[in-house]
């Protein structure tokens, strides 16, 4: 996932100026810090209590509804992401499981596209900037969302923002279903990112920075090139 992420975000569009980040460079971590500590607390305080309750007390069909509702919502960017990778069979899918499910899915309730045979074709953000060949600018934490880079942030800002004014300009009940959607979204990334560091760790940012790293490297073979060269000079 303007999805919420992207509001946020649009604070980074001012700092991607910044040095390319390859893995070990953390040219704003006084920031950083303190926005990790500050997705800590949300997280212990007021994410993971909401999680519990709603596991606990929410029906497992009214979940898997807002599951869906959410899968069909991200159907946009895959559109625009298939085609940064140049798949535009994928873009073309990604287009029509939006189109059945926003009609015949009642608004996506029920994934009728996926029910049909037309599979999702996901492709995040990351990968296809990396196989656009777009540098990921310096690491980045963010309020209520958690680790990202200036470059995606910045990017994902413009593309979200026309989708949410789309979104509201076609109905401003699935505009403010997008939102909420994000939000959650949002807490349940943060929630996973927060997880494992706090566990393994005396400098549980550390940890998290690295493993956001090592989740670039691995999506992203020419990002995997420019870590090890830096790592040689």
């Amino acid at each position: 996932m303007i999805r919420i992420r992207a509001l946020v975000a649009a604070l980074a569009a001012l700092l991607t100026a910044g040095p390319a980040w390859a893995g070990g460079e953390d040219p704003w971590e006084p920031f950083n810090r303190q926005m990790f500590a500050l997705n800590s607390l949300a997280v212990q305080y007021v994410i993971d209590p909401a999680a519990t309750f709603l596991e606990t007390w929410v029906p497992h069909p009214v979940r898997q509804a807002g599951s869906n509702i959410y899968g069909n919502l991200t159907e946009p960017e895959f559109i625009v992401t298939n085609l940064f990778v140049g798949d535009y069979h994928g873009a073309s899918e990604s287009g029509r499981r939006f189109v059945i499910n926003s009609t015949f899915g009642l608004a996506g309730l029920w994934d009728a596209a996926s029910a049909w045979g037309v599979e999702r074709r996901q492709v995040e953000f990351g990968e296809a900037l990396c196989t656009a060949g777009v540098p990921t600018g310096p690491y980045l934490v963010l309020p209520l969302i958690g680790p990202t880079n200036a470059t995606s942030a910045g990017l994902i800002t413009g593309f979200f923002t026309v989708e949410w004014y789309a979104l509201a300009m076609i109905s401003t009940l699935l505009a403010t279903a997008d939102l909420v959607v994000d939000l959650s979204a949002s807490a349940a990334s943060l929630r996973f990112a927060g997880d494992l560091p706090e566990r393994t760790s005396h400098d549980p940012y550390h940890i998290q920075r690295e493993l956001y790293g090592r989740y670039l490297h691995e999506g992203c073979p020419a990002m995997a090139a420019e870590h090890a060269a830096v790592a040689t000079r």
